[in-house]
């Protein structure tokens, strides 16, 4: 590598000029950037969920829910009210890229007696009801409807809700922001209007990633900033780095152009990301040639002896870090493995810009003044320092103290909550998540559980043994918290009681199919609309139920029930009749969001195991290569470990969850946690194998490499607190819990490591490694 430096240094302005050309060429991609907050696109279309949620909506339709909810307190029965409806059904109708609108004024309820039945809409013509009595009219009708009570209006008639059907190749955020832009001229007291559903918080997400990146950049520009100058008070010292920093991002982002990866709520962070972890090599790099230069060394010189001694330690804790993101490629979120992907691009892209920008711009500057060189002494010097007392007089208390906080946050581990939902991504402050919890105080509920029932033949659906065994199956489901479920048995119900005058005793599947063929044929006679409940020839159908939001693994345990009690009652023979027996073949089975989010949880347990063994294995191996021992690669383990644990522990204890953006915790922490503990044990080994004693080691270590790792660690740490103005709780949670693991890990390698060595006095710690016989010292 030194002939590769000595190159760089005597020719600077080409090793620039090549790193502008790599730069300007990404660049130029970097404007065709899209952003996808599409949920719908985030999980891979291999996923058995995933895949009979697309058959099911080739078949039926998208059941994409997309509701907008009115509420008033005295009642939405009032013509002002259902004014203010009918315009915003009217309103949204028109908008472009949306196929159908449903509200109280057109959802269709049937009415009549034995002589004749009428299916239509609630109110006649769709019309707004001209006075009181008109009001009360319509009223009973729609909460009279048990198919349309809490699901279109509020059984307490405070809430009613307008459904919005999409086409299905409609722009869903551009309708999302038309609906908004509706609602607002229209939201006034005493009325209260909220939207729900998958468009309306794919839209939060574009705008929310949009307000974010305009604050948290300029303030992750001006926190490194701050930190840099506080490391090395020259104006040098803050460029460098930065530029690095900043190139990388370039680099990272116009990556993701040049193959069309679009921006998602998990990579927007990119950037920031990068600007913190993409200076760390700088860092270590200018501290490394403050030391040199200090000695009086001149400036080529000065810059080939750091480049040949930070050369090693750049190189491995740049793979170590790119070795934890990639981890993530094993996530079964999209924007997990892409954000992982590309970040470890741009880790790389900085460890290379490290290795030729720095020199090269090293030598076209003249040598630091003497008052560039002070860096920051004083108050770190004392606290460092305190490190170096503790360990030197504490080291089994060191490593006691360590070894019980491990089991102590070890054992809180099992009482960590998965949680898939993309609502507590969201948090609960944010609009889109108000509007579910309306939708689920007011109404029956903001989360679907499909059902799809395909007999196979042409008018299957019609049996009256099947039928009944939907009316055991919606019974099933309201056993088990569903609060409303519509399906074609509840349509031939409902209409042989209004055939019977309204009786009550009669709602219930007549036993001749053949009344049941004639009722539904009433049905389409009279215009009425069967939706999902089932297809034009009546060989499948689907049984959809609506219920208040619950945990994840509440989720997993409800799917598996639901699934069972179908395996068990609908696959194969259909029997259950009260005259005769019907054999037929049935196929039934869960499809839609329920199933997805149980599928999430699953599978994200799974690789969080995957993707933290992985990452482990991988920098256990790196360093024990790096430093031709198996010992060094488990003491630089070992302050990780007790992160991640920690880390673990506080989630588990505090009741965070682990989801979309706190999955990347673990493989992350240990990626860039591994730096530091590679960047001590380099630099203790270095000085001990140039004959110094342990103490002098630890003091010398401490004082140098130490004083980088605190910089570098503060300016990681600093940067992904700035990710605690982030509108998405997720993220906050995630900031958050990587500041506190940075902070940890870099703790660790200044106590736990020196105590080991210190107590063990390892015998690689004088021998050479791979770096000094290759440049032979």
């Amino acid at each position: 590598m030194r002939r590769f430096f000595i190159a760089v240094v005597d020719h600077p302005y080409l090793a620039i000029g090549i790193v502008l050309l790599i730069t300007l060429f990404l660049a130029a991609f970097i404007p065709r950037m899209t952003t996808d907050t599409d949920f719908a696109n985030y999980i891979g279309r291999d996923d058995p969920a995933i895949v009979a949620a697309e058959r099911s909506e080739d078949r039926f339709g998208s059941v994409m829910p997309f509701m907008v909810a009115v509420t008033n307190e005295e009642g939405v029965f009032n013509i002002a009210t259902l004014t203010k409806i009918a315009d915003l059904q009217e309103r949204f109708a028109a908008i472009d890229g949306v196929n159908e609108v449903t509200g109280p004024l057109n959802a269709q309820v049937i009415t009549g007696t034995e002589a004749a039945i009428h299916i239509g809409p609630a109110s006649p013509r769709e019309a707004v009801p001209t006075d009181e009595a008109e009001v009360a009219l319509l009223r009973e009708r729609l909460l009279g409807s048990d198919m349309l009570r809490g699901f279109i209006v509020a059984a307490d008639g405070k809430g009613a809700v307008i459904s919005i059907e999409l086409e299905p190749d409609a722009d869903t955020v551009a309708v999302a922001q038309q609906v908004v832009a509706i609602v607002e001229e229209h939201d006034s007291s005493p009325d209260r209007i909220y939207i729900a559903g998958l468009p309306y918080t794919n839209l939060v997400l574009t705008e929310t990633i949009g307000r974010d990146m305009m604050v948290l950049i300029p303030l992750v520009i001006a926190m490194i900033s701050l930190v840099l100058y506080a490391c090395f008070r020259s104006l040098r010292g803050l460029l460098i780095p930065f530029i690095v920093a900043g190139f990388s991002v370039l680099w990272a982002i116009g990556a993701m152009a040049v193959f069309n990866v679009p921006l998602t709520v998990v990579s927007f962070i990119l950037p920031v990301i990068l600007l913190a972890i993409g200076i760390a090599d700088g860092i270590h790099v200018l501290n490394r040639y403050y030391e040199e230069t200090d000695k009086g060394v001149e400036r080529r010189t000065a810059i080939l002896n750091t480049m040949d001694d930070m050369c090693g330690a750049v190189v491995i804790t740049s793979l170590t870090t790119a070795a934890g993101f990639l981890s993530l490629l094993s996530a079964i979120l999209i924007p997990q493995r892409q954000f992982g992907l590309f970040t470890a691009v741009g880790v790389v892209a900085a460890m290379i810009l490290s290795l030729v920008l720095i020199p090269a711009l090293l030598a076209l500057l003249k040598l630091p003044a003497a008052r560039s060189r002070s860096a920051t002494a004083g108050i770190m010097t004392r606290v460092l320092s305190s490190f170096e007392r503790t360990v030197l007089r504490h080291r089994r208390a060191v490593l006691i103290i360590a070894a019980l906080l491990f089991a102590g946050f070890l054992a809180g581990a099992p009482l960590l909550r998965v949680e898939v939902s993309p609502l507590v991504f969201l948090g609960e402050d944010n609009p889109a998540v108000q509007g579910v919890a309306v939708m689920d105080r007011h109404f029956s509920g903001s989360e679907q559980v499909v059902i799809e029932i395909d007999t196979g033949t042409r008018d299957g659906m019609k049996d009256p043994a099947l039928l009944n065994e939907i009316v055991a199956l919606e019974e099933f489901l309201e056993g088990h918290g569903v609060r409303k479920t519509v399906s074609l048995a509840d349509m031939v119900r409902a209409m042989n009681q209004k055939f019977r005058a309204d009786d009550p005793a009669y709602y219930v599947i007549p036993d001749d199919p053949r009344l049941v063929a004639q009722l539904l044929f009433l049905v389409a006679f009279q215009g009425g609309d069967l939706g999902t409940m089932a297809l034009g020839d009546f060989s499948a159908g689907q049984v959809t139920g609506l219920y208040s939001r619950r945990s994840s693994a509440a989720g997993v345990e409800f799917t598996r029930m639901v699934q069972t009690h179908l395996d068990e009652r609908f696959t194969g023979t259909v029997h259950r009749t009260v005259h005769r027996t019907v054999h037929r073949t049935v196929r039934a089975e869960m499809v839609g969001p329920t199933r997805i989010q149980a599928s999430l949880h699953t599978r994200m347990i799974t690789t969080q195991i995957v993707s933290l063994t992985t990452v482990i294995i991988a920098a256990g191996v790196i360093i024990s290569l790096l430093f031709g021992s198996l010992v060094a690669g488990l003491i630089g383990l070992i302050p990780l470990l007790l992160t991640v644990a920690i880390s673990f522990g506080v989630m588990a204890y505090s009741g965070t969850y682990l989801g979309m953006g706190t999955l990347m915790i673990a493989s992350i922490t240990i990626g860039i946690g591994i730096d530091y503990a590679v960047h001590f044990i380099w630099r203790f080994r270095r000085e001990v194998y140039g004959g110094a004693s342990m103490d002098e080691a630890l003091q010398t270590t401490i004082q140098t490499s130490g004083r980088a790792i605190v910089y570098n660690a503060l300016a990681i740490a600093l940067g992904f607190m700035l990710l605690l103005f982030s509108g998405f709780r997720g993220i906050n949670d995630f900031g958050m819990l990587v500041t506190m693991t940075m902070v940890i890990s870099m703790l660790s390698a200044f106590t736990v490591i020196p105590a080991i060595f210190l107590a063990q006095r390892p015998k690689f710690l004088s021998r050479s490694g791979w770096k000094q016989k290759q440049n032979g010292q």
